[in-house]
């Protein structure tokens, strides 16, 4: 049996959710590849598309980038002085919420108190921890938080000589993330340069399958 007649049926059974529209809207659409609707590592399951959304990316706030001043203040959650830093770094640090110091240490900013948590592994949302180019934001009314996530944009991206799958998790949430949108998590600022070079750029779109 041929993948494409796997795959007709696939699209007509319903896997792909009612009223949903699977039409090419670009050139670089193309359909799932064979096991994400065959099975994975021996386990059946489905890929839902959910559409085209716009991507954006996020990533970690190095304070060696920025002044020394020792302008504006960081408290932790218990309230005490984690130090102060240069305006810049706070405010971009705010922006990303994950941040490395000087010294090493790795901290997350919890948006709602205002406050900073030393970490070993950055922090998402509802308990869930980020790793780099697997973890994406999302607004929680399109994609389920937790939700195991297909790009087939991202299948086979090189990104500093590791080659990408295109699975993603939902474990982050973003003010600006709403509607149709996702914030991939990437770790390293330029690491941008590598997902531009291969056609996925910052506020450009991607198809999205849920895995279920």
């Amino acid at each position: 049996m041929s993948k494409w007649f796997v795959f007709t049926v696939f699209l007509f059974s319903g896997c792909l959710g009612p009223q949903v529209n699977t039409a090419p809207v670009s050139g670089t659409w193309r359909p799932p590849p064979a096991w994400l609707y065959s099975g994975i590592e021996g386990k059946t399951g489905t890929a839902r598309y959910l559409g085209r959304f716009k991507v954006t990316y996020y990533w970690v706030v190095e304070e060696s980038d920025y002044p020394k001043s020792r302008s504006t203040p960081l408290y932790t959650i218990d309230g005490k002085l984690l130090g102060r830093f240069s305006s810049a770094f706070v405010k971009d640090f705010k922006t990303e919420s994950a941040a490395r110091l000087r010294d090493g240490r790795c901290i997350s900013y919890l948006k709602g108190s205002g406050r900073v948590k030393v970490v070993d592994r950055f922090l998402g949302h509802g308990g869930f921890t980020l790793t780099e180019l697997k973890s994406i934001a999302v607004d929680p009314e399109i994609i389920p938080l937790g939700s195991k996530l297909y790009i087939p944009q991202f299948e086979g991206v090189s990104v500093n000589g590791r080659q990408l799958n295109g699975v993603f998790y939902a474990h982050d949430i973003g003010g600006a993330v709403k509607g149709k949108h996702i914030d991939v998590f990437i770790g390293k600022r330029e690491y941008m340069n590598f997902l531009s070079s291969a056609g996925v750029k910052s506020s450009g779109f991607v198809d999205i399958y849920l895995l279920e």
